[in-house]
């Protein structure tokens, strides 16, 4: 693998993006605010962005110009906008959210610059064109995205069916390790159930459901079984009713969209990664991301520096102050 000057890349995509006015164009107003409130930050995430292109490409034995890149649920583009800009030969971007594709398509005419290949959809959809068009992937970068996969034994299934050596870097800021982070994804989590944060809440959804696929199990069994099927969908609450199966509830906060199956930043132990990776022959590295260093005041940035180099240097003990995680998922 050749060497590849990341800072100039950056560089120069930061200067390409940031001559957009993104306001003015015709874009939904879902992606104007996610992109409005990434682009202050760009050179953080184009650094976090890096730091998974450095970590799959570890180790790689073909040209960067060879390699085929998954960036999986893509949002705004800017992973893959990287991915080209450090020359990386084919990129494909997938997302299930179709207004954030309608965007991307827009954003590379408009930028010059973006995914060889744009899908819509999920891993299902990846396995079908991957397979239809004999395509395989050596690489798959999803960033903020495996804490939201319903079933993650699904997911790695469909990747591992396109092509049985890719490899997969996740970055998430659900880490188990800082306690900070934890205490407030729960409440977060907490949120979502009662209704202080989703209309209706999960919760309530789920009362709902049961009420209308089983009339005629009264108010009080209708209660225990939407707290009992929490972080289930719909279907396999349908499932677990009619059979008569308590779900065991081994963690107290975590919970998804009944509707859609999205969990609320779900936060897993990392033996339970290693438990996917080991059930299709895989190995899970994991290592500390980072803070922001580019702040509006200098005394903010000179902390963040500061912290930084704490986790960096401080071994195990960094994962407690580390904002997210990185997990590498390779073959043994």
């Amino acid at each position: 693998m050749e060497t590849i000057d990341y800072k100039i890349a950056t560089t120069q995509l930061y200067k390409k993006i940031s001559a957009v006015n993104f306001e003015a164009l015709p874009i939904s107003n879902y992606n104007k605010n996610y992109i409005r409130k990434l682009t202050p930050s760009l050179f953080y995430f184009l650094d976090i962005y890096t730091a998974c292109f450095k970590n799959g490409l570890r180790n790689c034995n073909k040209g960067i110009n060879e390699l085929i890149l998954v960036d999986f649920g893509g949002g705004s583009g800017f992973l893959s906008m990287l991915a080209k800009e450090i020359g990386i030969g084919k990129v494909i971007y997938i997302d299930i959210n179709e207004k954030s594709v309608e965007t991307i398509k827009l954003l590379k005419t408009e930028i010059g610059i973006g995914p060889d290949i744009i899908l819509h959809g999920d891993s299902k959809k990846l396995s079908a064109w991957c397979t239809e068009q004999n395509i395989q992937p050596d690489l798959l970068i999803a960033t903020d995205v495996i804490e939201h996969i319903y079933d993650l034994f699904v997911f790695f299934h469909d990747l591992i069916e396109i092509n049985d050596q890719i490899k997969m870097v996740f970055t998430t800021a659900s880490t188990p390790y800082n306690p900070l982070i934890t205490r407030r994804l729960h409440r977060y989590m907490r949120g979502c159930e009662t209704g202080r944060l989703e209309k209706p809440n999960y919760y309530t959804k789920r009362v709902n459901f049961i009420k209308k696929e089983f009339p005629n199990l009264g108010r009080i069994n209708t209660k225990k079984w939407a707290t009992r099927t929490r972080g289930l969908m719909y279907e396999d609450i349908h499932k677990a009713i009619s059979k008569n199966e308590r779900p065991l509830l081994v963690d107290a906060y975590n919970t998804c969209d009944p509707e859609t199956g999205n969990w609320a930043e779900r936060i897993l132990p990392i033996r339970d990664y290693k438990e996917l990776a080991k059930r299709y022959g895989y190995e899970v590295e994991t290592e500390k991301g980072f803070y922001n260093i580019i702040r509006p005041k200098q005394w903010k940035s000179s902390i963040s520096i500061l912290v930084n180099q704490l986790i960096k240097y401080s071994g195990k003990a960094g994962f407690l102050l580390a904002p997210f995680i990185i997990l590498s998922f390779g073959r043994k």
